[in-house]
């Protein structure tokens, strides 16, 4: 009697676990539920810390789509931020912090805080931008079919790698070596510098790589090292610490006499050489009319990911002349934007 007492016991207490957690997955869908007919909820997870032009520029072209779509902070959205998630540690904190919230939706920037929101949750949509070879992260299943719920913009194919060498052999035509800064941990840059590696052989360039993971990491002493002999130049790929970390490479550059192409047309703006690569302002707008379509009812796996379609080329006047270096009007021409 005793031991059927006890088993009995035992299964309601496994039934009741099993209860509890069913409900700890489906609590963020019920409190989805009861906000659809009031306020929506909106995580936006950015790279860049608060006070940074550029991240204030892209979170400022979101908000305003969202507002051409009728959705008002304050009125029928509440959007809560959190920033400096370029760095995976603050990526996985901040994650955390925002699904605890139970947001109806998640927009992110980048590779990092896209792949701490996986981590933290596989139940709220999520959109990406700014996010390389995504398929390859693991993020989605293809990009005509994500998957699960996770969709978004991917940013740069491998040909790019061409692009940047081919603008850098242009502006300095006496370049004998080249040199990436990047970080190796960044899976999806691989295949756009294995493509700078493929091609320098037949242009008779030389690359090496610059390894910068972290702001303690003495990228100053590495570029001195590189520009010991003459005609070297940089291609600095789009990560998250060279992001972060771009005004010191402006100067270790302007320093060593370096010149350099840039993936974004914000580092061009801030003192970089020049710039070619996709708009990053555009991609989240595009961001901004997904996260409308999520909150209108539809799924992150029936979202295709997006490719950019807008590239702008950038040429700073002012940084090359303090360089050295006599732009060509062919150049010139073909820039959309001169800072002079």
């Amino acid at each position: 009697m005793s031991g059927r007492a006890s088993g009995t016991r035992g299964i309601r207490r496994r039934a009741f676990l099993a209860l509890l957690g069913g409900a700890a997955t489906t609590w963020p869908f019920a409190t989805r539920a009861q906000r659809s007919g009031g306020m929506r909820r909106v995580g936006v997870l950015m790279l860049n810390a608060e006070s940074d032009r550029d991240g204030q520029v892209r979170v400022g072209v979101f908000r305003q789509r969202l507002r051409e779509l009728g959705w008002t902070e304050g009125g029928n959205i509440r959007v809560d931020y959190r920033w400096g998630a370029g760095a995976p540690a603050r990526a996985q904190t901040a994650a955390a912090e925002l699904v605890a919230l139970a947001p109806d939706v998640i927009l992110c920037n980048g590779t990092p805080a896209t792949a701490a929101l996986q981590r933290a949750t596989r139940s709220i949509p999520v959109v990406f931008v700014v996010v390389t070879d995504p398929v390859g992260a693991g993020f989605i299943e293809s990009l005509a079919r994500p998957g699960a719920n996770v969709t978004g913009f991917s940013t740069f194919e491998p040909e790019i790698g061409g692009k940047w060498l081919e603008l850098l052999r242009e502006v300095a035509p006496d370049l004998r070596r080249v040199a990436g800064v990047l970080d190796p941990a960044f899976a999806g840059f691989a295949k756009v510098w294995r493509a700078v590696e493929e091609l320098a052989p037949k242009s008779g360039v030389p690359v090496t790589s610059i390894v910068f993971r972290n702001p303690a990491d003495d990228l100053e002493s590495a570029l001195a090292v590189f520009a010991r002999e003459p005609g070297g130049g940089l291609i600095v790929l789009p990560t998250a610490i060279n992001n972060m970390a771009r005004s010191r490479i402006f100067l270790a550059a302007a320093r060593h006499r370096l010149p350099a192409v840039y993936p974004f047309r914000h580092y061009a703006v801030d003192g970089g050489l020049m710039s070619y690569g996709f708009d990053p302002p555009d991609l989240f707008r595009r961001g901004a009319s997904y996260v409308d379509r999520i909150l209108r009812g539809e799924k992150p796996a029936a979202l295709p990911v997006q490719a950019p379609t807008k590239f702008t080329l950038i040429v700073n006047l002012k940084t090359a002349k303090a360089l050295g270096l006599a732009v060509p009007q062919s150049l010139l021409a073909r820039a959309d934007e001169v800072i002079e």
